[in-house]
């Protein structure tokens, strides 16, 4: 996605934390309880959620998606939609749903209501959501919030990439060198696609990609969009990779914009200058959105419902503890791919005893490492556009000769290493090109460290309860590509499951009428920029 240049007031210049708050990280009028959890002092959410329920079991499912007669439509081979408790598979996927029923949200002074439902049939969860955060807007980019409604598809089984696909070898991802020759020439200037083929961009990209490991397994996986939804949240908005569009910065990782702790300053005053996210990993484009995963934001109360508010879960935003901190309780369910599979935050359970309790604990490291845009080449002169790249540094100015706007770098922590192994740092990484930044280590014969798991290119891991892909701190950050055969996948400008994208507003990327096809934009539902 990319985000807007038109002008726009942020509401939140010093931490991100609040949508009304402009100079404190936390609201100190509200003692709002949500679910029943303690939230004073965090949160402007205006609504209340009920607890429903009776027994022992408080959680009553979401009631909220008036419009289900869309799957008739959407999806004609549809079965008979009933709750998913009572379909084996779907009890785990609509248990993870945050209950948003009953609660309210602020968008800079309207206010919205949030809804995320699931119903099922024998083989899918078809989850239905209008595409709002769970919390209050905190504005990032130009782009406003607006309702989408969504409903996306989401296998009960995973099912296996089949044999006999055509797939691209990973080293396709040689094709960087193209955009490293780019920036040396100007580095204003975008290529005109993704250039490490190892998401789907163009209507003739191939869908997989193929390997051999080390461990032997001849693995096939299918790629994600480069632009578009891969992944549904818990609160029903959608997760998109691990890039941008071509502006900002072409193909860019927006987590590099991001403070290394929460109440560090990161928005300009005009949110023109960046792709960054809310402090629980979104911003808008043609919606709500989801880059990375703050997993405290999609912590549930017994109940279902959200157990913090914004302001209270932003706060564990700490970059360095999302990739180096020691686990001491395993992770909950955050999202689900669309292949089946679920997202679960970096806390991996690798080991339970007879009781079900988890015996072994450990952190989920991503095997990609930073290798910067300058591995893809070897001009002369090189060192004058790169050569800051990967230096230690503890300050973005470091990386950008004491004046960081307009720059092409910040200083960012990161997985590095080789074969031999990986470690955190901070380093000067280039805002450009995530997929060519990074190079994936194959660690399918490396056990990890005594308190981290390596994770596979997908960036997911067998746990205790079998396969799950991981939420992490580095990229990709939520999936590299699906392990699975997904049945809603987007990629060369559509995907199964939307409704009509909206309509640009001036300043606005990522929409009907902003001169690309991306996302789930169409021939059929945008002519103007897909025709």
């Amino acid at each position: 996605d990319g985000v807007g240049s038109a002008s726009a007031t942020a509401t939140d210049a010093t931490t991100g934390a609040s949508a009304t708050d402009s100079t404190t990280d936390a609201s100190a009028t509200d003692s709002t309880t949500t679910g029943g959890a303690d939230t004073t002092g965090g949160g402007t959410e205006t609504g209340t959620t009920t607890t429903a329920g009776t027994g022992d079991d408080a959680w009553t499912p979401a009631a909220c998606f008036d419009a289900w007669e869309l799957v008739a439509e959407l999806y004609p081979d549809a079965g008979a939609l009933v709750p998913c408790t009572e379909v084996a598979g779907g009890d785990a996927l609509v248990r993870s749903l945050l209950v948003v029923d009953d609660l309210t949200i602020d968008n800079n002074g309207q206010t919205m209501d949030p809804c995320v439902e699931a119903l099922c049939d024998g083989t899918y969860a078809y989850v239905a959501s209008n595409s709002l955060p769970h919390y209050d807007f905190v504005q990032t980019t130009p782009n406003p919030l607006v309702e989408n409604e969504v409903i996306v598809r989401v296998p009960l089984q995973p099912a296996a990439i089949g044999g006999g696909v055509e797939a691209d070898p990973v080293s396709v991802q040689a094709a960087c060198g193209d955009a490293y020759d780019l920036f040396l020439q100007n580095p204003a200037q975008a290529t005109t696609r993704e250039p490490g083929h190892l998401c789907a961009f163009a209507q003739d990209d191939l869908l997989y990609l193929e390997e051999t490991l080390a461990s032997g397994e001849n693995a096939t996986y299918r790629k994600i969009a480069c632009l578009g939804r891969t992944a549904v949240m818990t609160n029903g908005a959608p997760v998109y990779g691990p890039n941008e569009a071509t502006i900002p910065d072409p193909f860019g990782s927006p987590l590099f914009y991001m403070p290394d702790v929460a109440g560090e300053p990161y928005l300009g005053d005009d949110l023109t200058g960046g792709a960054a996210l809310d402090l629980c990993g979104g911003h808008t484009a043609q919606s709500m959105h989801y880059h990375g995963v703050n997993e405290a934001c999609f912590a549930q109360a017994d109940d279902g419902t959200p157990a913090m508010s914004y302001v209270a879960a932003s706060q564990a935003w700490d970059m360095q503890g999302m990739l180096d901190g020691a686990c001491v309780e395993e992770s909950g369910i955050v999202g689900w791919s669309l292949d089946g599979y679920p997202i679960k935050g970096p806390c991996v359970c690798l080991a339970r005893d007879g009781d079900g309790q988890c015996t072994e604990v450990k952190r989920a490291r991503s095997a990609w490492v930073y290798d910067g845009l300058g591995a893809w080449g070897d001009d002369p002169g090189e060192d004058a556009a790169l050569g800051i790249e990967g230096t230690s540094c503890v300050a973005d100015s470091e990386c950008c000769g004491g004046d960081v706007d307009g720059c092409d770098f910040r200083c960012s922590y990161v997985v590095q290493g080789d074969a031999q192994g990986s470690d955190v740092a901070k380093v000067c990484t280039l805002l450009d090109y995530s997929w060519c930044t990074h190079r994936y280590v194959d660690r399918s014969t490396d056990p990890g460290g005594d308190d981290f798991v390596y994770l596979d290119r997908c960036n997911g891991v067998e746990g205790a309860d079998g396969y799950a892909y991981r939420a992490t701190a580095s990229f990709p950050y939520i999936t590299g590509c699906f392990r699975g055969e997904p049945i809603d996948a987007e990629g060369q400008g559509g995907g199964g499951g939307g409704m009509n994208p909206p309509k640009c507003m001036p300043g606005q990327t990522m929409c009907c009428g902003d001169d690309f096809c991306g996302g789930p934009e169409t021939p059929d539902n945008c002519p103007e920029d897909c025709a």
